[in-house]
């Protein structure tokens, strides 16, 4: 059996405070988009046989093991599966590649096995798997708020073309948040713009929608002051901040209407007015960048389907 799972883009993502834990709080929108791994399962007498397209991720931390022993143990049941992966989404993207394969392992467990756990008992368990999860067990708009795990659908036909653009350097999730903090960008603004993406998705209006999009992270790229032992942090985000800055400019300059990071990055995604417009700055970036880059058309998805 074949199962996909769905990258995402945060089509806002405002980070709202500072828990005492040192956690930060978000207000953000998620949105699934065509971009998917692809999951090819087959029921075994028992335990998980897991192998993957890439064969660093095969490893017993990888999300799709951790999924599937999170569901034994939570509710024991009888017999395993053995699961292909086939790794479409780029890791350290921001496109919730591991996310989105934990979160199709909990459905898959769910309805092969007839385990019978809601949806929102499904997203609290992927919740302790990352904060990315409860989002992406649904294969529409959500949104996000606490560290982003807690979730509510939006209901919405709304469908934007994309161009996904991921440049070989990463960026560290962390050291991000590191620099929000230090740039003093970290607070609840007045005006939700979640709120108002929300809205948007809802009424069906993309140009509202737009208007709306945002993340903190982009500002996270400008220059912050460097702490003592941070030279090689700054030495790689360097590196990875003039990477982005040149996909972000050839994205514009391909008639990109916005451009911003997709969570804390490295990749970046441009709305595109059509199809039409998309394809053709297709055309052009995948002769102007280099051939490592990751360069993806797609769309945003707004239907359920496992």
């Amino acid at each position: 059996m074949l199962f996909t799972a769905r990258a995402k883009v945060n089509l806002t993502l405002e980070v709202t405070g500072r828990r005492e834990d040192g956690y930060h709080t978000v207000d953000t929108v998620y949105q699934p988009i065509s971009l998917a791994d692809r999951l090819w399962v087959k029921r075994v007498p028992e335990g998980l046989a897991f192998s993957c397209s890439d064969s660093t991720l095969e490893t017993a931390d990888n999300l799709v093991c951790r999924a599937f022993r999170l569901m034994q143990g939570q509710l024991p049941f009888d017999g395993g599966l053995e699961i292909r992966l086939e790794k479409e989404i780029p890791s350290q993207a921001g496109l919730g590649g591991g996310s989105s394969d934990a979160a199709a392992v909990l459905k898959i467990c769910n309805e092969l096995f007839s385990l019978g756990l809601s949806r929102e008992k499904l997203a609290a368990l992927g919740g302790t798997l990352g904060a990315d999860v409860p989002a992406l067990l649904y294969d529409g708009a959500t949104r996000g708020s606490g560290s982003g795990a807690l979730v509510t659908p939006i209901r919405t036909s709304l469908s934007l073309p994309l161009l996904l653009v991921k440049p070989p350097a990463g960026l560290s999730t962390p050291a991000m948040y590191r620099r929000l903090d230090e740039l003093g960008l970290v607070g609840k603004s007045a005006v939700s713009r979640s709120g108002l993406a929300e809205e948007a998705l809802v009424c069906g209006d993309a140009g509202a929608l737009k208007a709306q999009l945002f993340n903190a992270f982009d500002a996270a790229l400008r220059p912050a002051e460097q702490k003592e032992g941070s030279v090689r942090e700054d030495e790689d985000m360097a590196a990875a901040v003039s990477q982005i800055a040149l996909v972000q400019k050839g994205l514009r300059d391909a008639g990109a209407e916005k451009v911003l990071l997709s969570g804390s990055g490295s990749a970046s995604f441009g709305v595109f007015a059509d199809q039409k417009a998309r394809d053709e700055a297709f055309a052009v970036l995948k002769e102007r960048f280099p051939k490592n880059w990751f360069i993806c058309p797609t769309e945003t998805v707004n239907r359920e389907k496992i």
